[in-house]
């Protein structure tokens, strides 16, 4: 069911936020942190509600909507719960069985440390690092972005991380290795990428599956 009100916008701490006028608990029967698209004029977005207790919840408002619309003045809202939030590869035209590439070869990509991950995504896939940016978004990637990423491009990879615990270890053919704050790609016994690797120095790799696996 889609919920609509007028509020305005509030800054707290560098963040942005709606107070919902009414009681979540009540309209909905959710609790928790309930996923949830809202619409605030035109722009539309995904987030989870925050609870603050008794049925009262805020609705997070990203900075790039934000900084849009000012605050303190009063919007037309939209809320509709969701049963979770959409992830990078909703709607994917690849699949593992139909991905965006073979790997047989990577082409180096040399970017700063902020989108180690993205050149990652970019290098395996073959898809230009705008369009990966585009779609990870900009900020710092993470574990869970790249795995979405890699599974919106069909590009298979290990159920399990591998985690040395600062033992050496021989490296998969084809992997991501994180070290040092920083996402690197690893293929065929070459480091990929501008920041520097040492096996030693390795706290997580995931394992990515060429054709010879």
């Amino acid at each position: 069911m889609i919920y609509k009100f007028n509020a305005s916008i509030y800054v707290q701490s560098n963040r942005a936020f709606v107070d919902i006028p009414f009681n979540m608990w009540d309209k909905t029967g959710l609790k928790g942190n309930i996923p949830s698209k809202v619409s605030i004029l035109d722009h539309s977005f995904e987030c989870k509600l925050i609870p603050k207790g008794s049925g009262k919840y805020l609705i997070p408002v990203p900075k790039k909507i934000h900084m849009l619309l000012a605050a303190q003045e009063e919007y037309e809202m939209s809320l509709e719960p969701i049963e979770m939030l959409s992830r990078i590869n909703h709607n994917s035209p690849y699949s593992r069985k139909n991905p965006v590439r073979i790997i047989d070869s990577i082409e180096e990509i040399n970017e700063s440390h902020c989108c180690c991950g993205h050149c990652c995504v970019a290098m395996l896939t073959g898809v230009p690092l705008a369009e990966i940016e585009s779609m990870m978004g900009k900020s710092p990637a993470s574990w869970s972005k790249i795995r979405e990423a890699l599974d919106y491009y069909g590009i298979t990879y290990a159920e399990n991380m591998i985690y040395p615990k600062g033992k050496k270890i021989d490296l998969p053919k084809c992997c991501i290795v994180y070290h040092d704050g920083a996402f690197r790609l690893w293929y065929d016994g070459k480091y990929y990428g501008s920041v520097g690797s040492s096996s030693d120095r390795i706290i997580s790799c995931l394992e990515i599956m060429t054709p010879q696996d």
